[in-house]
């Protein structure tokens, strides 16, 4: 459960978001179609229509995506200027064939500058530059799964990238102050970083994920290195960051960067932090903190950094100033942050000590996120893991006296102190929630080298109480925590399956607890297995009343064991000797192939 965010509070009331194609039909109602007629505008709405209905059961999209675009033959660009059309083109476009592509991007040529600024065409050309991107760097062992992508196509689809990837940079001094241009910027940096998603404008942008970086030609890499030099001598580099556009696009550098230019980006962090924001102080903290825009720049920063850039950033608005900035709303998201990306033990151990006193006021104000970071640091660089554990029972009042401590699991999954859960337990109106930050927090603690405490509180909950925990969406990720942490002996393991008996049935037809029946399974002996399966053949049929069920019966094998046991233990017995056998091959391939 990593990279959890813990979200930013509107306080605005947000209003519903029509889909696309209620709003197709309420400009049809008001027949103002932009350049398109009626009948095409017809046409448009009915093909997003079956977008949104039958095109994921639709074998051919290919061919169905091909048709669209053959429709829109010389009107390609009214189309990607039309909401509906814009929709349209960029849901269809990673299923086009080479032929198309090469046919579209031509048809932009004499009006790409109004396409670049358009509020719809804009998103067209962002999706056509990360689909020919992403087949113009696919490796050999890769494969475009929705259309064949041939050794002799490889060059245009480059071609086409670089070509609107270069205009888009060509214009970057009118493109940064864009709204709708300045995607078009983004788009260009990251998948000349390889950082490339083949996925719908319609969906929300988030942050690029690192692991699936792209390997890309040179003449991406060389374009990237080129484009952040000018963007880090640029003149009015002092103005950027205080605003959505200039700090989003400042985001999509760093995250190129990493990994190609590290050099680079540690002179873009650095002249980021000297030059657009002033440092904290014993007075006040940074301006970095005053807007949201800054603070995601801030934390892209953090999450990018080298261990020197992340000492620095530390130092030049963190320390010393937790105890401020956990009072403001704002910047009280980004101290998680500090602690997710802490690179060195003594780093950590300095702001533990500093934040220690300020974890209850965290809670008393609903600010969660912060407990499942610092446990995962604490588990990371393998520091202050027991003081931590015993400044969570404080804050918790579970401390003392000694018969609370076998509630710290109850109170800590729900991040409740002891007075509230007791409340809340007696209430007839609603029980404690098990919350995914406490969740995250028990999950870490298990992982930590002397996890007793965590331990036996889970061991002394009730069998009612366990049920509720493993059936739960965010408490039965702590079972796998459980089984598969190094520091706990085969005795807890074996302890639990016990607290547990009774429940498998019920475990076993309910989503989430079967996914917990699953992991116990793993790890059981033979007469815990049997045990379980006795359980399962009692209610029998009853396992069929659910999918979860009837997943659990098919994978153990319930009904052989209800018609034959002795059959069903062979059966077994094979299947480990057949595990054990693959797993030695995959083990030692070395050893297996000489």
């Amino acid at each position: 459960m990593e990279n959890q965010e813990e979200p930013r509070r509107d306080n605005k009331r947000k209003k519903k978001k029509r889909s696309s194609h209620q709003m197709a039909k309420k400009v049809a109602r008001s027949r103002s179609y932009g350049e398109l007629n009626a009948e095409t505008y017809q046409y448009i709405s009915s093909i997003l229509e079956a977008i949104t209905t039958e095109f994921p059961k639709i074998q051919d999209k290919d061919i169905f995506a091909n048709n669209v675009y053959e429709q829109a033959v010389g009107k390609e660009i009214d189309f990607a200027r039309n909401q509906v059309g814009s929709r349209v083109l960029d849901t269809l476009l990673e299923y086009t064939s080479f032929e198309t592509i090469v046919r579209f991007a031509g048809a932009f040529d004499s009006a790409l500058r109004p396409i670049c600024s358009d509020r719809f065409a804009s998103h067209v050309i962002e999706k056509l530059i990360r689909v020919c991107a992403y087949r113009g760097n696919l490796s050999k062992t890769e494969s475009d799964k929705k259309v064949e992508v041939k050794d002799s196509e490889v060059k245009k689809y480059n071609e086409i990238a670089l070509k609107f990837c270069k205009y888009a940079i060509n214009n970057i001094e009118e493109f940064i102050w864009d709204t709708y241009a300045n995607h078009i910027l983004r788009t260009a940096i990251e998948c000349l970083g390889g950082l490339i998603t083949v996925q719908s404008n319609n969906k929300k942008r988030g942050s690029p994920d690192l692991s699936k970086r792209s390997k890309v030609k040179e003449e991406y890499i060389e374009l990237l290195v080129e484009t952040c030099n000018r963007l880090y001598q640029f003149p009015q580099f002092q103005e950027f960051n205080h605003d959505e556009l200039t700090s989003g696009l400042m985001q999509s550098v760093l995250y190129s960067l990493k990994d190609v230019d590290s050099k680079l980006n540690s002179l873009i962090i650095k002249k980021i932090s000297t030059d657009c924001f002033n440092p904290s102080t014993d007075n006040s903290v940074s301006n970095i903190f005053n807007t949201e825009c800054s603070i995601r720049l801030l934390e892209v920063c953090l999450a990018v950094s080298t261990f020197q850039d992340f000492d620095d950033i530390y130092g030049r608005y963190f320390k010393n100033q937790f105890g401020k900035l956990v009072s403001m709303i704002s910047a009280n998201f980004c101290v998680p942050k500090v602690f997710d990306y802490c690179h060195k033990k003594e780093c950590l151990e300095s702001m533990f000590d500093e934040i220690a006193e300020y974890l209850e006021h965290n809670l008393s104000k609903g600010h969660k996120g912060i407990f499942a970071s610092v446990a995962n640091a604490c588990v990371r660089l393998h520091a202050k893991q027991g003081p931590f554990v015993n400044l969570m029972m404080k804050i918790l009042h579970c401390d003392e006296p000694n018969e609370r401590q076998v509630l710290f699991v109850p109170l800590l999954s729900s991040l409740q102190t002891y007075e509230n859960y007791q409340s809340l337990k007696n209430s007839n109106e609603s029980k404690p929630k098990i919350e995914i930050y406490g969740s995250v927090t028990v999950q870490a603690m298990l992982k930590f080298n002397k996890p007793i405490k965590i331990v036996n509180s889970l061991l002394s909950m009730s069998t009612e109480d366990l049920l509720e925990l493993f059936e739960d969406p965010k408490g039965s990720w702590i079972m796998d925590a459980f089984m598969d942490s190094e520091y706990i002996g085969e005795k807890s393991r074996e302890k639990l399956a016990r607290n547990l008996r009774g429940t498998w049935a019920k475990l076993a037809t309910s989503t989430h607890g079967s996914r917990s029946l699953d992991k116990i399974w793993t790890w059981a002996k033979s007469n815990q297995r049997n045990i379980i399966m006795e359980d399962l053949a009692e209610v029998g049929q009853l396992l069929h009343s659910t999918n979860a069920g009837k997943i659990i019966s098919a994978k153990l094998n319930v009904p052989l064991y209800i018609r034959n046991k002795k059959e069903w233990a062979e059966f077994q017995g094979k299947e480990q000797k057949m595990k054990a056998l693959f797993a030695d091959i995959v083990d030692n391939p070395k050893k297996n192939n000489s």
